[in-house]
């Protein structure tokens, strides 16, 4: 009798393939889904930190304006916690076509990797960045030149260095765009490690710090916070000693001067002395943890949290629709098999007997879709959105692992939703006598629909449609599940759809509504060559517009360990800055007019702080002074954060007259050469100080916009799958359980086209409303992802465009139809005769 009786289980899996398929297949979609998405961000975290122990990466760093002296740095090797500290000095050049950075040595901090050759040890030699070794090679002699072209570099011993390897370093996490410096374009492509001996003299300008205080992962709140509350304590001391240093400075400068004055140097001489003095910049002592002074850390850890805030709401819904799917399908199996279990009572089976078939059924559609889900989604998906993620960045080997707990949770939730449905079932009708059991169930008894209420529309209805309208109210569990269905994947497909329009609208919008200027060249007007810069400005060929303006950078915190960089722009003239930068309003759309009742700030920033015209907001700048800014009107901005504030109300927050330092340039030509060219002539002046380019903007925001638009793409395809497996697996429940109505219909004489119109009819019309309903859940789960998914230095319009549900609603309407040209097939293929047998 067991053996009968498994040969009935293997018969069903037989004959029911196509279902086992289906249930299989959405819970591996599932599955791998929420398991995937769920991996990615934890396996991008623990890549890094890997890479980041093998580095030593520092946990903190201290840059200074004017190299630390002896008493700085054992004051420094001295404050609390500090384990390990490492000088370093820099000098930027240019090599080629490119601004090379050369930094010394280090030992046990933010160590260089050795990938290729071997350290440099003699002050003629160099290892390069691993990613010039196809430009370069070992043993090869390269020339570095200064920013006007000639060999002369004043704080190195010998312009002329050997190439003895190639190294990673956590220092510079980024392929391009990898610092900004007052050279060449204003940014810095590739950087080279040389011994301290290879500097004329030790200057060190940055302190690398680890701490022996700090626990947990890289990116983790408690070492976020650790490190933070190391930073947060030294930064008052740090300044102290920086004002001290600076007035010590003066002091001694002054003195020189008066001593000059008393040995008869000529008054002319005396004053021309005394204007440099005070010209003498403030020193600063400017201590920051990695997500300020390292770019790279901070925009990768920033991907890993977009790809969390993403996992904690699409995974959920499209497991969410997998499950109610698997549970309809299971319980209209054990609906389905009812006589059989009859007739296995009747025969000596126990009624665990008539319930294997569910167990075994049930629980290897889990297993295999777990199995394949969890693998393919713990080692395939994370693998593919990191690839994309960090195409942009120096970080190698992926490390994969297994996310156990969402394995278990999405094993559990699939045994439950594929066994407990049919077992609830069989236990419900196992109640009633074999005999019972074997009789088919008595039809459903016939009412009245709300529609038929409504006679003028219900008597001009051809009778295929009244029987249509019937048959969906008749079965009101399996309409129920159809349109949620539908309206899942549906809103699934509008989401991403529109993700991808969203996203990729960002910097068109920016750069066609917002900002005009091509270049900001910020120079130093206290120079001597301040003049002469200017004057080079306003001689550019191919010169549009330009506008003068007080350029500076200011930090605003958000939370406890993060700030946000805000460029704080005080323009000469707020008439004329309108053709720079348009200044609109973010709840009227009109054209802001700045006054010196406060400032104007951006939306992003608004909405990351909460804040709204009236409120204050409290920027830092470099030298740690802390200001509190009033704000006025609140403007739109796409890209990066900015406060704009007229020349009288900066008097008014710093006490102190603005002073410009920058010219917003906007060009005839606005190509990429034409921009280079124009950067290049701005830092070769004595005056530059940098330069920044639209082009590059463009580029950081495109790097991690093409990570965000592969993963959407991902979402789209699977948003697909997932259409078609779940209107297949419906259809096929509703022509299984109608095989004896469909047949009948055929005995009195329906043509095969109107015997599969019967059943598709039902199905087209919950499917368009299933997509209707998609349309509305796809508008706000769209909105919803948009307020978090772009960058804190960036968002989207929120706006869905007619594209989005079209193609979304007609792709829906394709698989429906492709799934009911399948179901034809079997409808045809239906022996009539058999079907219409009776069961008594």
């Amino acid at each position: 009798m067991k053996t009968n009786l498994n040969k009935n289980i293997f018969r069903e899996f037989k004959f029911s393939l196509a279902r086992f398929l289906s249930i299989t297949i959405l819970l591996g979609l599932g599955i791998f889904i929420l398991v995937g998405l769920k991996s990615t961000g934890i396996d991008m975290r623990n890549t890094a930190n890997k890479y980041y122990e093998s580095h030593s990466m520092a946990d903190s760093q201290i840059k200074s304006n004017l190299a630390f002296t002896n008493s700085d740095q054992n004051y420094i090797k001295q404050m609390k916690h500090v384990k390990n500290v490492e000088f370093v000095t820099q000098q930027d050049a240019r090599l080629k076509n490119q601004s090379i950075r050369l930094q010394s040595l280090t030992k046990k901090v933010s160590t260089s990797k050795v990938e290729f050759g071997r350290l440099p040890n003699k002050s003629n030699e160099i290892a390069l960045n691993t990613n010039d070794k196809g430009k370069y090679h070992l043993n090869q002699q390269i020339t570095l030149k200064n920013n006007k072209g000639t060999n002369k570099i004043d704080n190195l011993q010998t312009n002329t260095f050997k190439i003895v390897g190639f190294v990673s370093s956590s220092d510079y996490l980024k392929k391009n765009n990898l610092a900004t410096t007052n050279i060449g374009n204003g940014q810095i492509d590739t950087f080279g490690i040389v011994a301290k001996n290879a500097f004329t003299k030790a200057e060190p300008t940055i302190a690398k710090i680890s701490y022996n205080n700090i626990s947990g992962n890289s990116y983790s709140n408690k070492y976020e916070n650790s490190v933070q509350s190391n930073v947060d304590r030294e930064e008052n001391g740090l300044k102290s000693r920086a004002n001290k240093r600076y007035k010590n400075l003066i002091a001694n400068k002054e003195n020189q001067l008066v001593l000059a004055k008393e040995s008869g140097v000529p008054d002319e001489i005396i004053q021309q002395q005394a204007t440099k003095i005070k010209q003498i910049p403030a020193i600063t002592y400017q201590i920051q943890s990695r997500n300020d002074y390292n770019d790279g850390y901070y925009t990768y850890g920033e991907n890993a949290k977009r790809i969390d805030m993403l996992s904690n709401t699409f995974p959920l819904i499209f497991f969410a629709i997998a499950l109610l799917v698997c549970l309809t399908t299971m319980s209209r199996m054990a609906e389905q098999k009812r006589q059989e279990s009859g007739t296995l009572l009747a025969f000596g089976y126990t009624k665990l007997d008539t319930i294997k078939v569910y167990l075994y059924y049930g629980l290897s559609a889990a297993v295999i879709g777990t199995v394949v889900g969890a693998v393919l989604g713990s080692r395939l998906l994370p693998k593919i959105i990191y690839s994309a993620y960090t195409a942009n960045f120096v970080i190698p080997n992926f490390a994969a692992s297994e996310n156990w707990p969402w394995i278990v949770i999405s094993a559990f939730l699939a045994l439950i939703f594929t066994l407990c449905p049919a077992l609830f079932t069989a236990a419900k009708y196992l109640k009633e006598s074999p005999v019972e059991l074997m009789t088919p169930e008595a039809p459903k008894t016939g009412s009245k629909i709300l529609l038929e209420r409504v006679s003028f529309i219900w008597k001009h209805l051809s009778f295929n449609y009244k029987v249509t309208f019937r048959n969906i109210f008749r079965y009101k569990a399996k309409m129920l599940m159809t349109i949620l269905g539908v309206m899942g994947c549906t809103a699934l497909l509008i989401t991403g759809f529109g993700l991808k329009d969203s996203l990729g609208s960002i910097i068109t919008t920016q750069y066609s509504k917002i900002t005009h200027y091509d270049v900001i060249g910020v120079y130093n007007p206290q120079s001597s060559k301040a003049s002469a810069y200017q004057d080079k400005v306003k001689s550019l060929s191919g010169l549009k517009n330009y506008t003068k303006a007080n350029y500076n950078t200011v930090s605003v915190k958000i939370n406890k360990n993060d700030s946000q960089s805000v460029s704080l722009i005080t323009p000469d003239s707020t008439s004329k800055f309108q053709k720079s930068i348009s200044l609109i309003n973010v709840d009227n759309n009109r054209s802001i007019k700045m006054k010196n009742d406060g400032a104007v700030i951006t939306n992003k920033l608004a909405k990351l702080l909460n804040l709204k015209v009236g409120d204050t907001i409290t920027i830092k700048t470099a030298n740690s002074q802390k200001y509190k800014v009033k704000i006025a009107q609140i403007t739109q901005m796409y890209v990066g954060h900015a406060i704009y504030m007229t020349p009288g109300y900066y008097q008014k927050v710093f006490n102190k007259d603005s002073v410009n330092n920058a010219y917003f340039i906007s060009l005839k030509n606005r190509s990429k050469t034409n921009l280079n060219r124009v950067a290049h002539t701005l830092t070769k002046q004595s005056a530059s100080v940098t330069v920044v380019s639209s082009n590059d903007v463009k580029q950081t925001i495109n790097n991690v916009l093409k990570g965000l638009n592969h993963l959407v793409l991902i979402i789209i395809i699977c948003s697909s799958l997932l259409a078609f497996v779940v209107l297949y697996t419906l259809t096929n429940i509703n022509v299984s359980e109608r095989i004896r109505e469909l047949s009948t219909i055929k005995v009195l004489g329906f043509y095969p086209f109107e015997v599969v119109m019967y059943i598709y009819r039902e199905t087209l019309l919950l499917t368009i409303t299933g997509i209707l309903g998609g349309y509305l859940g796809g508008y706000y789960l769209h909105n919803y992802i948009m307020q978090t998914l772009p960058p804190e230095n960036a968002m989207a319009k929120l706006n869905l465009l007619w594209s989005n549900f079209a193609v979304s609603g007609v792709l829906t309407l394709v698989f429906s139809i492709v799934v009911m040209i399948l179901m034809a097939q079997k409808i045809n293929r239906v022996d009539m005769l058999e079907a219409l047998k009776s069961v008594d």
